[in-house]
Order: structure tokens, then C-alpha cells, then sequence
């Protein structure tokens, strides 16, 4: 039997409508893409309130 109505009940289901949990990126990954220097940025400015 094919699974074609498993995207309609996902909309119209309650707990279902959030999206799913993201995928996890190796830093390799996060690199290429740009995401790892922005990871390090938000780092940055998270410590430097905590100190003063």
C-alpha cells in the first residue's frame, strides 16, 4: 500500500503541523556553508554581557 496521504495527515494532525526536528550538521558542513562563523559570532556576544 503507498504512503501517499502521510503529508496530509502530518497537516492536519495537531501535534504534527511543527516542522521536524533539524537535521544535525557536522562542523565541516557548518563551515561550508557559512553557518559556523555565525554560530561563533552569537558565542562572542553571549560572553562579552556576562563578563561586564
Amino acid at each position: 500500500m503507498a504512503n501517499y496521504a502521510v503529508w496530509n495527515v502530518r497537516k492536519r494532525h495537531e501535534s504534527l503541523t511543527k516542522p521536524l526536528k533539524a537535521k544535525r550538521l557536522k562542523k565541516r558542513a557548518r563551515i561550508r556553508i557559512g553557518l559556523e562563523e555565525a554560530l561563533e559570532r552569537k558565542r562572542a556576544t553571549a560572553e562579552t554581557p556576562a563578563e561586564s
